[in-house]
């Protein structure tokens, strides 16, 4: 008979708990970004870069309209954000 959890079955459980709080995390940073880009559109910012104030190429639009960055200013945001 199980005497309860095994010191691996505890480990597994807490691996799926740290996963569970980071894919929260990310959805919830997900939900912010797209209410950021729509109140951006609201504010007809749509296709403006926030940082530099450049064209968003239209090819990043199509593949992420939540977009308000161009893909230069994104890759500087990430590498200090991340």
């Amino acid at each position: 008979m199980s005497k309860g959890f095994g010191e691996s079955d505890f480990a597994q459980v807490q691996a799926e708990r740290a996963n569970n709080q980071t894919i929260q995390q990310v959805l919830e940073r997900d939900r912010e970004q797209a209410q950021h880009a729509r109140d951006r559109q609201a504010q007809g910012a749509s296709g403006i870069c926030e940082d530099c104030g450049g064209k968003i190429g239209d090819e990043r639009i199509e593949a992420l309209p939540d977009a308000t960055r161009c893909v230069t200013c994104q890759a500087e945001w990430e590498a200090g954000n991340l």
